[in-house]
């Protein structure tokens, strides 16, 4: 016993390490749900930008992104959220237009309800999507 207790502490130790994440994340005093969803916004690979919802973009941690985007994961089953509405701008009052995240395209109200994962909003004549909330319908 005493020869395998110095090899099962490094073993535990080591473990216990490789569990910790290797980087912080300051959650201001926010409850432990923003905690999760900030958690989660750090692990998207691609964000899109409302003003080109078409355009999946990789995310650079060097860059800041201006206007309002949505961080997620391109998948083959689609864009797949990470979280809530991000950035700054105009959020639209009257949305009853939506973006599919499953082929990235702007629906108008008329063509029916929504179905899987969705923003819902105001598409724009010029392409672009303005959404009425933060939030994320999946």
């Amino acid at each position: 016993m005493k020869k395998t207790a110095p090899a099962l502490a490094i073993l535990l130790l080591s473990a216990a390490c490789a569990s910790m994440p290797m980087k912080s994340a300051d959650n201001g005093g926010t409850s432990g749900s923003a905690s999760a969803v900030a958690k989660t916004s750090m692990q998207a690979q691609n964000y899109i930008l409302f003003t080109s919802p078409g355009q999946i973009r990789s995310v650079d941690d060097d860059a800041i992104v201006t206007g309002l985007s949505l961080k997620g994961t391109l998948t083959n089953k689609g864009f797949i959220p990470a979280g809530k509405v991000e950035g700054r701008g105009s959020l639209c009052a009257e949305g009853k237009d939506w973006l599919s995240l499953s082929d990235l395209k702007v629906h108008k109200a008329s063509e029916g309800s929504p179905s899987g994962s969705y923003v819902l909003g105001c598409s724009n004549a010029n392409g672009s999507f303005s959404p009425a909330s933060r939030e994320v319908v999946q």
